[in-house]
């Protein structure tokens, strides 16, 4: 894994050097941050069961960006992380051996895109070439994404609003009819779990109600998967 880590880095830095020669591209991004790299404890990439993907770092305050070094903020003990704790338990993966967390934009952007979604759709194919491109050695995973900004990104076929996967049907309730995005319906070609980001899991009744839920049809829906 440190290989494919190293390797990362080098195209980061690749990508770094392309985009401040964009005279476009290079007006979008904060550059007095380095970029940041993925995130796994794992030994071997073989070992990998389990993908985390979000969006990008971007935070609104600017001085809070010097502390962000790693992807989701994995290395600290934050709500973030007991979050995605609780994902991880369910499925009974093992995130200092089995996890691998990314982002598809690894930048910084001088304003966070929710206030400007053309950012998004400048930047996405050098940023998505690249996440394909990453995740293409890890094989027999799966991916669980991170709010609805991102899937907007990512999925190309089917919805695009992560309550239609937890199956709502009204008023807070889903009818348990669970699924995901197909390998054939999203760029990455991998199934794709969305899951309501953090502070959206954190305010919404409808998601912390069901968290659980779609956490267990997961871990089922991937057994039947390895036994195909």
């Amino acid at each position: 894994m440190r290989k494919h880590v190293l390797q990362m880095e080098k195209q980061l830095k690749a990508t770094k050097k392309m985009l401040l020669k964009d005279c476009v591209l290079k007006n979008d991004i904060d550059f007095i941050y380095d970029f940041i790299l993925p995130f796994s404890n794992a030994e071997r990439i073989k070992d990998v069961k389990l993908i985390f993907i979000g969006q990008d770092p971007t935070v609104r305050n600017r001085k809070s960006r010097e502390k962000i070094k790693t992807t989701l903020n994995l290395d600290k003990e934050n709500s973030l992380k007991k979050y995605l704790k609780t994902v991880y338990d369910i499925m009974q993966v093992d995130i200092e051996k089995e996890i691998y967390a990314t982002n598809l934009y690894k930048c910084f952007f001088n304003k966070p895109p929710a206030d400007d979604q053309t950012i998004l759709t400048r930047q996405f194919k050098i940023w998505m070439d690249l996440l394909i491109n990453e995740l293409s050695v890890l094989k027999n995973t799966f991916v669980v994404t991170l709010g609805e900004p991102l899937i907007n990104q990512l999925i190309h076929t089917n919805s695009k609003k992560v309550k239609d996967y937890w199956d709502y049907t009204g008023k807070t309730k889903s009818g348990k009819n669970f699924k995901c995005n197909e390998p054939y319906e999203n760029y990455l070609q991998r199934r794709i779990y969305p899951i309501a980001h953090q502070p959206t899991w954190n305010r919404n009744k409808f998601y912390k109600t069901y968290l659980n839920d779609y956490l267990e049809y997961i871990k089922q829906n991937e057994r039947k998967s390895s036994k195909a």
